[in-house]
């Protein structure tokens, strides 16, 4: 008998010191990312016919998990991250504009006209030609900068686009291969609790960066999804790619950035996570604004030229009159746009060719100057067409300021729920130590007390 007391008391040290281990293993991962809280899960042992028992056994750890909450929060982490990318890339690309600002286009554009309508009042006046020249030029050189801050935001997020891509496909091999392991520890009670929480970690990662739908699988193995698109299988990996899309200056050309399978070509539609608001944003958002610079350059060029056209100036040598030549051309190229836009060199070299004067050559007139003025308050002028512009712009940042944030509250929501199913509360868990420590000391109790009675017992015979 006392031999049967002492197994079953023993068996209920051992349970209890499961339990206080679990205890302790759930208190120091309580922060840590991707960890599940473990229970030790207890059963009576009883040998069959014995109407008393022979203790208590450990069946297992047992992880808490909630697969729907578990999605949610995924789910909610690439919409977070989706909107967070988008924001900075649309902030990055509306600063690169330099609105509103002294130095900014729409003040350089107001200089130049103000100057052409200085010009008109007087148009003998050599310097009044050099002014409008200069005018033109910080025009032109606002609007190549702007082009060229804006290629160089599509740049950095293709360049991070690419790295982020490298990093990804190192983290499906790491799936993978906790799939294997897992695979090789499934008849091992709490074996794998570890290697989940590592995946867990990973799958978290890859939530963030490209947005993923878990599909949970035997052992804890998992498959990941990305637009319908299997990404790991098992231990099998399929890797991605990032193709850039047509870089130019300023970006123009829709929907050339691409992600897709590296073997077999198959396009990833990337949606969600980091790598889905690059994508957005290189592909949409990045190209439209460039056409915003484009647009501008070529409106710009096209009614100032076409006015000025209109007119006559003196001829080079200064002894007679002649049509009006541009004054915007292309640095390069055949046709004129936000990279390209620069003065005619013909005018820089002699100012005096600018067409002031009306179709009729007067050295007093500048009424064709005063026409290129009047351009300033035009509806459907540069001015105009540029504050609609920035407008758009500013509307889209805000927009996206406003999802940014509407995404973290709906992430924080879907991470509390997750981790009332699945996280570590230390007031509970203290609780659990309480009663472990008396399943214990009750436990260690009854063996004192049978190896007291055995000590009499001896000393009576």
């Amino acid at each position: 008998m006392s031999g049967g007391s002492l197994s079953i008391a023993l068996s209920g040290l051992d349970a209890a010191q499961t339990g206080l281990d679990t205890v302790s293993e759930n208190i120091a991962n309580a922060n840590t990312p991707g960890y599940l809280k473990e229970t030790a899960s207890l059963a009576n042992q009883q040998t069959p016919g014995d109407a008393i028992g022979n203790g208590v056994t450990v069946t297992g750890i047992i992880q808490s998990s909630n697969s729907f909450n578990r999605q949610l929060e995924l789910s909610a982490k690439g919409a977070q991250s989706y909107a967070n990318q988008l924001q900075s890339l649309l902030s990055s690309a509306q600063a690169s504009f330099n609105e509103p600002s002294t130095n900014g286009i729409a003040e350089q554009l107001n200089t130049m006209y103000n100057d052409f309508s200085s010009l008109a009042n007087t148009p003998t006046q050599a310097a009044s030609y050099a002014q409008v020249v200069a005018a033109a030029q910080n025009v032109a050189t606002s609007i190549n900068q702007a082009a060229a801050n804006l290629s160089a935001v599509y740049q950095q997020a293709s360049s991070s686009a690419t790295t982020l891509v490298q990093t990804i496909n190192s983290q499906l091999n790491q799936v993978a291969a906790i799939n294997t392991q897992l695979a090789s520890t499934s008849l091992t009670p709490g074996a794998s609790n570890t290697l989940v929480d590592q995946q867990n970690q990973v799958i978290d990662a890859l939530s963030s960066e490209l947005g993923v739908t878990v599909v949970p699988g035997n052992a804890g193995q998992t498959t990941l999804l990305v637009g319908g698109v299997a990404l790991v299988q098992g231990s099998q990996v399929q890797p991605i790619g990032f193709t850039p899309g047509i870089q130019t200056s300023p970006p123009s050309a829709t929907n050339t950035a691409t992600v897709s399978l590296t073997n077999s070509g198959t396009i990833v539609p990337v949606t969600g996570g980091t790598l889905g608001a690059t994508l957005t944003a290189m592909n949409t958002n990045l190209p439209t604004y460039g056409g915003y610079l484009d647009k501008l350059a070529n409106t710009l060029a096209s009614q100032v030229n076409n006015q000025l056209a209109a007119g006559t100036s003196q001829n080079a040598a200064g002894t007679g009159s002649q049509s009006g030549v541009a004054l915007f051309v292309p640095s390069s190229g055949a046709s004129i746009d936000a990279a390209t836009l620069s003065v005619n060199p013909s005018i820089v070299q002699d100012p005096m060719l600018i067409a002031a004067s009306g179709p009729s050559y007067a050295p007093g007139d500048g009424s064709n100057a005063q026409l290129v003025a009047n351009q300033q308050t035009s509806t459907t002028g540069a001015i105009a067409h540029w504050a609609n512009s920035v407008s758009s712009v500013g509307l889209d940042v805000q927009n996206a300021t406003a999802l940014a944030t509407n995404a973290t509250n709906t992430y924080n929501q879907a991470y509390s729920a997750e981790q009332s199913s699945s996280g570590v509360t230390v007031n509970s868990q203290l609780v659990n130590l309480v009663n472990y420590q008396q399943v214990y000391q009750a436990a260690a109790k009854v063996i004192a007390t049978v190896a007291a009675t055995l000590q009499s017992l001896i000393q009576d015979v």
